[in-house]
């Protein structure tokens, strides 16, 4: 009987040793499948820089001329490289031999086009994938310490928001001569971002307060079918048909005049315009929407600029920009508030400035002195779905 309980023992502990090597055996080799599946590789990447050049930055990164070649034909075939921007983000991918794989390139906001090498026929092929996004809601509030540009800036704010957000608001205030040291801002944009977070676009701003001498001044933007824009507490439209001016930060150093005495030519003569001193680079964007009929270097003085056409025989000029925004040529139609260019100083001028004019019906006219109408209200029947959207940004705001 003993004898018996011995053997069975010996023969359960076999059986589990047994078990015990078969699942080593079956987990290392499960492991080295799926490692072996997954091939190792070095990724590269980067952004595109003022002066960048696509086909460069394959032959900074030891791809042959040959290779650089195909990549750029490749991506010619899906993607306009003469409309890469500064900011756009690249990789490559190379094996751990060091051999090219892939190429990704993102161009903002949402697309990615992708050239790869078929290792097995060493083939190029190109094709293009959407960035799998999502909205996100992001809240800022500060105190104005100089200009609201340079606040909101210091609030790591996107130009664009901050654009959006003056003219927002440029009914009921004027930031230029208004804007007062403690002044209290608080706003709330939304923003596409990818699963990492990383924000891809910014959309638009959705709220916003404005606090200044006791007075509140609150913006709400609302939307229902064809029916959209920015509304005051009231429900009373805020919005007009022109920007109050064509950048944030500003600071005139000339008015319109018959009669200005020239900095340079030392002479008395007209100027039509308005003089913005503005740092090189500020974005500069259109006063309204319209249509683009010249954008490039003139001769007489005003250095690179922008010419747009608006309805009702508005036309916009934008002068001595330091350069001018890819994608904005002759034909294009832009919109209220959209970058056009970058205060520079080209052509002749005494420092970084934007010289800016409006013609009406082919006769230049002093914009400081249009007036600006909000163009609609909240019908009534959405009061009550607005009320609810209010109260919501209201608590957000503060």
């Amino acid at each position: 009987m003993l004898k018996r309980r011995k053997e069975k023992m010996n023969k359960g502990i076999k059986t589990l040793i047994f078990l015990v090597l078969i699942f080593i055996i079956f987990f290392s080799f499960f492991k080295i499948s799926k490692k072996q599946s997954i091939p190792e590789i070095t990724i590269i990447g980067g952004e595109i820089k003022e002066g960048d050049i696509i086909g460069n930055i394959f032959k900074i990164n030891g791809l042959s001329d040959y290779e650089a070649g195909k990549i750029t034909e490749k991506l010619r075939e899906i993607f306009d490289v003469r409309k890469s921007k500064i900011g756009d983000r690249w990789e490559l991918h190379f094996s751990l031999k060091g051999d090219f794989l892939k190429f990704k390139y993102f161009s903002k906001p949402f697309n990615f086009y992708i050239v790869e090498k078929k290792q097995d026929t060493g083939d190029f092929i190109s094709y293009t994938e959407e960035i799998e996004k999502f909205k996100k809601t992001f809240t800022k509030t500060g105190f104005i310490n100089n200009s609201l540009y340079e606040s909101m800036i210091n609030s790591n704010i996107n130009p664009e928001i901050i654009i959006q957000f003056a003219e927002v608001f440029e009914s009921k205030i004027d930031f230029f001569t208004e804007c007062q040291k403690d002044d209290k801002f608080s706003i709330i944009w939304e923003s596409w971002a990818d699963k990492d977070g990383t924000i891809l676009k910014d959309i638009r701003v959705v709220a916003g307060k404005y606090e200044t001498r006791n007075q509140k001044y609150y913006a709400f933007y609302f939307e229902n079918g064809n029916f959209s824009g920015f509304f005051d507490e009231n429900g009373k439209g805020l919005e007009g048909s022109f920007l109050k001016a064509p950048l944030s930060y500003r600071r005139i150093t000339s008015f319109f005049s018959y009669s200005r005495f020239h900095p340079i030519y030392k002479v008395y003569r007209p100027h039509l315009g308005i003089d913005y001193s503005a740092p090189t680079g500020t974005p500069v964007s259109s006063i309204g929407n319209g249509s683009v009929i010249f954008a490039g270097w003139t001769n007489n003085g005003y250095g690179k600029c922008v010419k747009i056409k608006h309805p009702n025989g508005y036309i916009s000029y934008y002068g001595h920009l330091s350069r001018i925004e890819k994608g904005i040529k002759k034909g294009v139609k832009v919109k209220k508030g959209e970058v056009i260019g970058y205060v520079g100083m080209t052509g002749i001028a005494t420092g970084p400035h934007l010289d800016f004019r409006v013609q009406k019906d082919g006769k230049f006219i002093n914009f400081l002195k249009l007036k600006f109408v909000p163009e609609k209200n909240i019908p009534k029947e959405y009061m009550d779905e607005f009320e609810n959207l209010k109260k919501r940004y209201m608590e957000l705001l503060g």
